[in-house]
């Protein structure tokens, strides 16, 4: 059987990289460069400046939920007194 604890960590970590996603889709979508060629698959999405620092925004609240989460995991007592 698989451990609480291990449960837990798969699931706060499936919600982080969940949440990473979207916002990079997020921000991805709203900046993209109006005179990018998307349906080309030769060309790179690019987006506008303003996108770039949006998206490093979402990489900082990525870093700050995973940080958070290992300070909440750390905190669990997992252990059962059995």
């Amino acid at each position: 059987m698989v451990e609480r604890r291990t449960v837990a960590e798969l699931s706060i970590a499936a919600l982080a990289i969940g949440v990473f996603i979207a916002g990079s889709y997020i921000v991805s979508s709203t900046y993209a460069a109006p005179a990018n060629a998307t349906n080309n698959a030769s060309v790179p999405p690019s987006v506008v400046p303003e996108g770039g620092l949006a998206l490093v925004g979402v990489i900082g609240v990525f870093v700050l939920f995973v940080a958070a989460a290992g300070l909440f995991m750390y905190r669990q007592d997992f252990d059962d007194d059995e």
